[in-house]
This record gives C-alpha cells, structure tokens and sequence, in this order.
C-alpha cells in the first residue's frame, strides 16, 4: 500500500498547471469513451463551479481594495497611462481580425428553423446602469463583476489619500490572506473539477451541429490561432520573459477556462501565477524599488482589464460580419468597422446581448442568434481563452514596463507579426476554398425538412380522394363507421403538409393520429384549401378540419371550434433585403404603404391592424400597412410575389419553415411574442359529447407533455431521429 502511495505521488504531477492538463486529456478521454457514465459527473462539476464562484468574488474585492489602497502616489496614472495603451492594442488586433477575416468567407444559401430564443427581448445596454448601479449588494448577489470591480477600485483610491488608511488595510488585509487560503483549497479541486466538465462537455458534442456552422467554426479557429500568435509574440518580443515561463504563467488558468468556459473563477489562479513568476524572471533587469509596488499592482489590473472590454469579448464580435455573410448580405470592411465603434464599448453586458443590439441595427434576421444557442458551447470557450490570453498580454507588459525591464525586440516582433499575417492569411484563403467546396449545393435544412415522417405510432392514415358522401357527425356515429374524417389545409407547413415521398405529414397529422388511435378508429385525411374544407365540413362530408387553424369570430359562429390546443405568435416572412426595414420597427408613416400578403383574412381584425401598423412605426406614428388576402402562400413566394409584397403575416412557427423551404427569405419577429392567437380544432356538426370528448382528450394530450414533443420534433425539429411515440 505504502509502495502504491509512493508510486502515485511520483505519477501526479505536482504542478498544478500539469495536474489541470493531465485532467483536461483525461475528461476527454472519458467523455468519448463512456459518454453513458458521465452524467455521474455532474454533481462533482457542479460542486467545483459554485466553490470557486462563491470564493472568487470575495477575494478579488479585498484584492482590490488593498491593491489601490497600498499604491504609491503618481502610480495609479501610470497604471492607467500604460495599461491602456495595451488594452487598446489588443482591441485594435481584435478589430482587424474581425474586419479582415469575414473576407475569407464564400457565398452560401442557408435558413434556420424555429427557436422560442426569437422572441426573447434585451434592454438597451446601459452602461451606466452597468458600472453605476444603485444597489453594490444586488450587483454583488448578480455577478455583476463591472459593477463591484469599480466599486472596490474607488474605495482602493480613495483611501490613498487617508492618512489613517492602514487600520482599514491591515484587517482587510488579513481578509485577503484569509480568502486565499480558501481559495488555495478550492484550488485543490480544480484538476478534479477540469476532468468533470471537460467529459460532460465531449460527450454532449454534437459533430452535426458543427459541420452546420463550419463557416463560423473555421473563422473562429482562424481568429483564436492568430491572435494566440499575436499574443504570444508580443510577451517574447517585449519582454525577456521565455515561452517555457509563459506556459507556466497560462496554462492551469487555461486548462480551467477551457474546461468550464468560465474564466472569472480562472482568475486568482492566473493572478498568483503571475506574482509568482514575474519577479523572479524579471526582478534582475528590474528596478527594485518597483516590484514590490507592481506586485500588489497585478490583482487590480487583471480584474480591471476583465472588467473592461477585452480581447475575446471583441473577437468574438466576428460573429457579426459571419452573420450578414450567412444570410447572403456581406458587410463590406468599412461597415464592420463601424460596427466595432458601438459594439465594443457594450461587449461587456455579454455576447448574446451585444449581438443582437448589432444584428437589430444591422437589419440582419434575429433568428441568426439561433446559431448563438446551437454553438454556445464551443463558442463561450474560445471567447474565454482568448480573453484570458489578452489579459496576461496586460498584466505582464504592463509590469515589465513598470519594472523597467521592458526589452523591445524589433526583429522578433517583426518576425511574429508577419507569421501571424501569413497564417492568417494562407488560413483564410485556404478555408474559403474547402468552404466553397464544401458548401456546393450544401444546404439541406429544406431536405430535412421535406424529409420528416410521422412522430407518432399506430394505423397510417389514407387519403381520400374526391367528395365524400354526407354521414352525420357524432361521437357514436365515428365510431360505428369506424373512420375519423379529416380534411387538410393546403399549405398549412408544419402543420400538414406533403414531404419528399407524397404523404401527408405534419403536427395536425400526428396529433390526429393519436385521436384516432384513442377513439379506435381508421383515421381518413383529405387535403383541399380552407374555403372548400368549411363547405364540405358543413355539409357533413368532414368530421374535422385541422392544419394551423386558428381561431376568428366568424368561425366560430359557422362552426364548433375545440379549446385551443397551441398558442402561435405572429411573425412576418420577408425577402433578406428587405429585413432591415421591417425588423426594427421604425418604418417612417410618410414611406409608401407596407404591403402585406395575408393567406388567412379570418385572423384580420381592426384592432390586429392598428397593432401592426404601430409596432411597424417609428415610435410616435402609425406605418401605413396594406393587408392584401392571397390565395395560396406559394403566391408570395412566387417572383412576382416578392416583388409585390413586402412581407407575408403568418404565425412565427409555421412562418421559419416557410422561410426554410425559401432561403431567399427570412422570419423576422417585429411584435416579438405579444401579438399570439390559438390554434383550434374546426368540428363538424352539433354534437356536445363529441365536442367534450375532443376537449377533455386536448387537454389529457397538453396535461402529459405530448402537444410539447410535438412541437420540438415538427416546429423546433429537435429529435428528429427519435423513434415514433406510441399513438
């Protein structure tokens, strides 16, 4: 036992730095070998994520305190002075990739499906309210890290100037010593930690995702090797430090952020690497008079620089232009760069939120977040890494030029900058061709959409064909046939339509299948436009009409109408270039009329279109809005149509797939989820127990989650590959 001991300890690396790789390889590992195991993982993650949450707040604030506190007079200028001039470049960096690299892109033809993120709304950045908000103890309890590093640095400055501010900085400073013996234990955790995340992360890594966005993918690759490059270079080629002491510097905080994409709980770790390393490699070409008066400089720069916009903040703004290139309308370099004027300053309220105030802006789709949502996993990592890369960048020039140990390299640096520009470019250049390759006749989400076959178990429908005789409608008279008579919205897409072998297929379909399923009967689908599927429903020749029927007045005085088994938000399907006008909501009342094709009139009321008209406006006045009823969706999708209508009213849901299966245009969701309607069952005849029936079973059907499984298989298109549910 004592030999094994002795073994494993000789095995275990004693580096921390070591022990965090050693794990990250071994997460992988995991996580591609035994995916089924590693939910076992997760309480230890979690465990780990909020240990380190709780203890870095707490520590980072005393550091702060006792780090401003404690500085010499004139100091903090030539903080300032110095570590701006060095967070500037690396924005200036950031930005020149993020203009340049979006011109490696090809053309590409692509739609996205359906996301209930569409409708998620986000206040105006207010950066004020960011940095100055009126509670320091709410924005401490909402890790709203601008907010408490401000704070503390102006408790830290104000108190240089009290001559009694040692008996505040001594028990602050027992704190602070106190916190990072609590930190060091948590530190014990993190190899551990780094393992759990790391196979918990590999076995839910979706390969089919990836190749979806492999445009987005091969910019951000290319961004993160250049600017790790960049980074690099400008460490070796401006100061003595070498790049084995640079590895030791990074590499557990890199381990850590790449594992959780996390890279606040990163930071003490990088900070005590930081004061541990650079005095020694720098301390004899230093000044001494200075290291001591750095040293307690490094905690409060690296929490200012993550604080402030930083490097992976903006690189990860490329995201931006890759967008505008997705939905075939390229940004030109100098619209990127005008971009980065307003994007920058607010990156630090976080990606998700930066992006789409730019893509509002911008006139791009709001649907592209969804990519966000898809990629989040991979694309947090690399915003992190890069992040922290910026900030060691920060921290040691900043303290080499303090120090007086700052040793420019022209020709190493000259050497580094133009293998970070080959690269770059021999990358992009090389990326656009296999993407061009690649992507020929690539897009398929039309396919696999015409391609989805029922999600429910049970009998196959048959179609009818012709008019049906009348039968009376009852509950006793359905079953007694032993058929359940459905007719079918012609394009209702998602909702019924036909797929690639000719069946009718859809949400209706499945949800009805079940019905009959449950009645016992035949089901019998019948598929014709709206006004002929009311006539033969009156005339008793239907007992159901379905395919994304929603409620109206007037039907429900012609016909029984069930309880609504589908809430749907209205959207606008418009043609990309004409996304910017409609998307915002700022179309101004004196512009020609906004023509919009309405497949279904029945949902048009006076108060639906003063509601349009005002959410289309400027803000203080109405647009003028044309509601033009037309016959068939495949009107507005016509040549003629596009030129014609600005846009085609219809719910949300359905309106992504339309969008899917013409990715010339786009679902904009102007109203956001405020102006919503139900979907409804027309019935036909007058028979109260059919009715009951049919509502009691509806509301069975919602109460067990089965309506849900059918929107993410048919309107989110979310396992798509999953065996049929029973009936």
């Amino acid at each position: 036992m004592t030999l094994s001991r002795a073994l494993l300890r000789r095995l275990w690396p004693q580096p921390i730095g070591n022990q965090c790789l050693l794990m990250l390889g071994a997460g992988v590992l995991f996580g591609l070998l035994a995916p089924a195991q590693t939910p076992w993982l997760q309480p230890l993650a979690t465990i780990f994520l909020q240990a380190s949450q709780i203890v870095v707040m707490p520590f980072l604030i005393c550091e702060l305190i006792v780090g401003f506190g404690r500085l010499r007079p004139g100091s903090l200028g030539e903080l300032a002075r110095r570590g701006g001039v060095v967070l500037m470049g690396l924005w200036i960096a950031a930005s020149v990739v993020v203009v340049m690299l979006p011109l490696a892109l090809p053309p590409l033809v692509t739609s996205e499906f359906f996301d209930t993120g569409l409708f998620e709304t986000n206040e105006p950045t207010d950066l004020l309210t960011t940095y100055l908000p009126n509670n320091n103890f709410g924005a401490l309890a909402g890790a709203n890290f601008p907010a408490v590093v401000l704070f503390s640095c102006l408790l830290g400055i104000l108190l240089q100037g009290i001559d009694e501010r040692d008996h505040l900085l001594a028990p602050l400073g027992v704190m602070r010593t106190v916190f990072g013996k609590l930190n060091s234990l948590v530190v014990r955790l993190i190899p551990f930690g780094i393992f759990a995340l790391i196979a918990l992360n590999v076995a839910k890594l979706n390969v089919e995702q990836l190749i979806r966005i492999q445009g987005f993918l091969a910019l951000s690759v290319i961004a993160f090797l250049v600017l790790s490059v960049g980074c690099t270079v400008a460490v070796l080629a401006l100061t003595p430090l070498s790049p084995l002491v640079l590895w030791r510097i990074v590499r557990g905080p890199l381990a850590l952020t790449a594992s959780s994409a996390n890279l606040l709980i990163a930071l003490p770790m990088l900070v005590r690497n930081l004061q541990d390393e650079l005095p020694s490699q720098l301390g004899p070409r230093a000044n001494p008079a200075r290291l001591a008066d750095m040293g307690e400089e490094l905690a409060p720069l690296v929490s200012l620089g993550f604080a402030l916009p930083n490097l992976g903040q903006v690189a990860a703004l490329i995201f931006i232009p890759f967008s505008a290139w997705y939905v075939d309308r390229a940004l030109e370099p100098a619209n990127t760069a005008a971009m980065l004027l307003s994007a920058i300053p607010t990156s630090v309220s976080g990606l998700k939120a930066v992006i789409r105030q730019e893509l509002l802006h911008l006139g791009l789709p709001i649907d592209l977040l969804q990519l966000v949502y898809i990629n989040g996993e991979w694309v947090y990592r690399l915003e992190k890494v890069l992040s922290l890369e910026g900030l060691v960048v920060l921290a040691v020039l900043v303290y080499a030029r303090g120090v007086g140990a700052w040793q420019p390299k022209p020709l190493k640096a000259l050497t580094g900058l133009s293998l970070a520009v080959a690269l770059g470019t021999g990358l992009g250049w090389g990326s656009r061709i296999s993407l061009a390759t690649a992507l020929e006749g690539s897009y398929r989400n039309d396919q696999r959409l015409l391609a989805l076959t029922t999600a429910r178990s049970g009998r196959e429908p048959i179609e009818m064909r012709g008019v049906q005789t009348a039968q009376p409608v009852s509950l006793s008279a359905i079953k007694a046939r032993g058929t359940l008579r459905v007719g079918l919205r012609s394009d209702g897409l998602p909702w019924a339509y036909r797929n690639n072998h000719g069946d009718l297929v859809g949400f209706d379909v499945d949800l009805l299948k079940s019905l009959a399923t449950n009645l016992g009967v035949l089901l019998q689908l019948q598929e014709a436009p709206i006004a002929k599927l009311e006539a033969r429903l009156s005339l008793g020749q239907l007992d159901l009409v379905a395919g994304g029927i929603q409620t109206s007045p007037g039907r429900a005085i012609r016909h029984e109408l069930s309880r609504s088994y589908l809430t749907v938000n209205l959207g606008l399907v418009v043609a990309d270039q004409k996304v910017k006008a409609l998307q915002g909501g700022a179309v101004h009342p004196q512009l020609q009329p906004i023509r919009l094709a309405v497949r279904d009139a029945e949902m048009i009321s006076p108060g639906l279109e003063s509601q349009i008209a005002r959410r289309l406006g400027d803000g203080r006045n109405r647009a003028r809005v044309e509601f033009i009823p037309i016959d068939s969706k495949d009107e507005f999708f016509s040549k003629a149509g596009q030129q014609r209508f600005d846009g085609l009213l219809t719910p949300a849901e359905s309106g992504a797939s339309w969008a899917v299966l013409n990715p010339g245009t786009s679902l904009v969701t102007p109203f956001r989820d405020d102006l919503s309607n139900e979907l409804v069952l027309m019935i036909g005849g007058r028979d109260a127990t059919f009715r009951r029936y049919l509502n009691g079973w509806l509301a069975r059907e919602q109460a067990q989650g089965r309506i849900d499984e059918l929107f993410n298989y048919w309107i989110l298109m979310k396992d798509e590959a999953a065996p049929a549910l029973p009936g």
